[in-house]
């Protein structure tokens, strides 16, 4: 197996042994298959919408506000992340869960900077539970 990610044996353990409810196999090999492609559609649009909405305000934000331009850089460097994902996740290939592993921690310091804490909570309790049920599958 690849090397071990920051913080990913302590999040393996709590989303994926420990875990509570265990996905079935089938509901695992549908995220699989079909996530990329879902994927594919959102990540782009996300990332418009984030670059439109900091673009009519960057100029502004950079000089006012500190927290929120970090906290725009993170998530945009998020999506960013995740969308460079995109190509490795249809052939299951560890190294795309991983950037997809670094996706979620960008963007939950990025919602921590902005005190979104709704945000860290979903990206934790769903976005992370997700990720480490199909783990499995991207070993190449």
């Amino acid at each position: 197996m690849a090397q071990q990610l920051i913080l990913e044996e302590e999040l393996a353990s709590l989303f994926s042994e420990k875990a509570l409810i265990q996905l079935p196999q089938n509901y695992r090999l549908a995220l699989v298959r079909y996530g990329p492609l879902v994927a594919s559609i959102l990540f782009p649009i996300a990332l418009v919408a984030v670059l439109a909405g900091s673009g009519s305000t960057g100029f502004l934000s950079l000089t006012l506000n500190l927290e929120g331009s970090l906290g725009t850089l993170l998530l945009i460097l998020s999506l960013l992340t995740g969308i460079s994902a995109l190509p490795g996740l249809f052939y299951r290939r560890r190294s795309s869960w991983s950037r997809l592993y670094w996706a979620g921690l960008l963007y939950s310091l990025s919602a921590i900077v902005t005190m979104d804490f709704g945000g860290l909570l979903l990206t934790f309790a769903v976005g992370f539970y997700l990720l480490f049920q199909i783990r499995s599958y991207y070993n190449k």
